[in-house]
Parts: C-alpha cells; structure tokens; sequence
C-alpha cells in the first residue's frame, strides 16, 4: 500500500473513531442516544444557508453535515480503488486483444516500408 494511501485511511479511521466517541460522549453527558432522533433531519441543508450570512447554525446541522461528508468521503475512498481498478484490467485488456500493428501483413509485403520503418524506430530510441 502506498504511504499516500495508507495516510488517508488513517485519517478517514481517525475521523470515524473521533466523530464515534464524541456521539458517545454526548450520548453519556445526555442521559440516551434520542438525541440524533432530535435533530431536525428535513431542514439541516437549508439551515447550513446560514453560514454564508455568518449568522448562527444549529448545532444539529453541523453534525448532520458531518456524518454525511464521513459517509461520502468513505464511499469514495472504498469504492474508487475498485473502479479504477476494474477500468485497468478493462484497459488491459483491450489493449492485449488489438495488434500492436493494425496491417501488419502489408508491411511483410513491401520489405523497403519495413526497413523505413526499421530506421525510424532506431533513430526514434537514439532521441
């Protein structure tokens, strides 16, 4: 794995087990887990509207707006390694299954085309 990768999911875990154990903290401090029930789900994206105003956000907005970046940072960080991956192996794939030379056999037929194109690859690998 690369070091690159390796730091985002130590951060994408760090960000789940801080966002986990300040909901728990909460939980604890209030008594019950009603608490995210409270939160007013259908309005938090308008409530966020606010921000550009600068004028005060509910605080069950931003944690609203926490869980669902979580959730979509996690998705993609899971979900895009598979895709690229799958669209290597498709790459591959097509590139294994079409000749390097589309009219090879019209290149075997004229012997002075393949020495052109001899000399041009040998001068090609010298730049």
């Amino acid at each position: 794995m690369r070091d690159s990768a390796r730091r985002s999911s130590y951060l994408l875990a760090l960000n789940w087990l801080f966002f986990f154990s300040v909901s728990l903290w909460i939980s604890v401090a209030q008594g019950n887990l009603l608490w995210w029930l409270r939160l007013r789900w259908g309005s938090w994206l308008t409530e966020l509207s606010a921000l550009g105003q600068l004028s005060a956000v509910p605080a069950g907005s931003i944690w609203i707006l926490w869980l669902m970046v979580s959730l979509s940072l996690s998705a993609i960080y899971w979900l895009l390694p598979s895709w690229q991956a799958s669209k290597q192996t498709h790459e591959n794939d097509t590139v294994q299954g079409t000749p390097i030379v589309p009219n090879a056999d019209l290149i075997d037929a004229r012997p002075e085309l393949k020495e052109k194109l001899l000399r041009l690859h040998q001068s090609l690998e010298r730049i």
